[in-house]
């Protein structure tokens, strides 16, 4: 910038002039460089720009870098900070914020396998005025849950489900049940069919063999019935149900409700209740008639 305002009068507003006649630019060849951007310190005196590159590889499996930027010498030096060993593809620098004398650099996108599934973390590191690394956060990542998971597939076989899409939700949940290994299905429509319970899916484990002979129901669509049932039938001890295990209910429909006599208000708290976690996924509707 070419002229500094006075404290007095950016104190109050905590606000900033720009320069928009004669910008200046920073050119660095590092891959997303400019995703985030911060200014820290006064930078009409001694203050730089901080820039993230968070897709820039570095080491093996490093990912990310930040620059510190001089307006002065309109020149950017990559910022050293001390990762640890799992932070692996981390993105570093995808998001960068300033405060005072202080400066927080984070790489959300830290991919952990626990068993079969795959969580996403990340660190952050605090820096200091001269960009020294005070601290990380967290100082290590959470350990790996240990509890088992029951995962109970709810699905929509009803009239207004066009027969191609009731295919792709087979292989959909076919892909599904080859990731985990605890699984239970009952297929509605204003019927309810239980294909195979938690016991009889640990004794197969072949999800092409299991779902072979499921065949869509067609009818009207009763949702909310549907997932009482699974609540109350499904996640219960005799069906291979575990009391320690986590309960996920997965309800793959179109939306369409037809002819329920029981609705949504009806059923959800019981399954709060039980502790049951809930996801729903949607399909396209090519409504046939029910």
């Amino acid at each position: 910038m070419d002229e500094c305002l006075t404290p007095a009068v950016l104190a109050p507003s905590r606000g900033f002039s720009v320069d928009v006649e004669v910008p200046i630019t920073f050119k660095e060849a590092a891959v997303g460089f400019g995703q985030s951007v911060v200014q820290f310190g006064r930078a009409c005196l001694s203050g730089l720009l901080l820039v993230g590159a968070p897709l820039q590889t570095g080491e093996v499996n490093e990912t990310g870098k930040v620059y510190k930027c001089d307006p002065g010498s309109k020149r950017c030096q990559e910022i050293p900070i001390q990762r640890p060993p799992d932070a692996v593809n981390m993105s570093l620098g995808l998001s960068l914020a300033a405060r005072d004398s202080n400066l927080l650099v984070c790489g959300p996108t830290v991919h952990r396998a626990c068993g079969e599934n795959m969580y996403v973390n990340g660190y952050c590191f605090l820096l200091d005025q001269s960009l020294r690394q005070l601290r990380r956060i967290p100082d290590t990542l959470a350990e790996c849950p240990r509890r088992a998971t029951d995962i109970a597939l709810l699905i929509d076989g009803s009239g207004s489900i066009a027969p191609m899409d009731f295919g792709k939700m087979k292989t959909f949940l076919s892909e599904i049940m080859k990731r985990f290994r605890s699984f239970t299905l009952m297929q509605y429509s204003h019927r309810f069919r239980e294909h195979f319970n938690f016991l009889q899916y640990r004794k197969s484990r072949d999800p092409d063999r299991l779902l072979r002979s499921v065949w869509q129901l067609t009818g009207a669509t009763h949702t909310a019935t549907a997932i009482q049932k699974v609540v109350r039938e499904l996640f219960t001890s005799w069906n291979g149900a575990r009391d320690d295990a986590t309960k996920i209910l997965i309800v793959i429909t179109d939306g369409e409700k037809t002819g329920d006599p029981l609705s949504y208000p009806d059923v959800i708290p019981e399954a709060e209740r039980a502790g049951i976690i809930r996801y729903a996924i949607g399909v396209s509707c090519d409504c046939a008639e029910n």
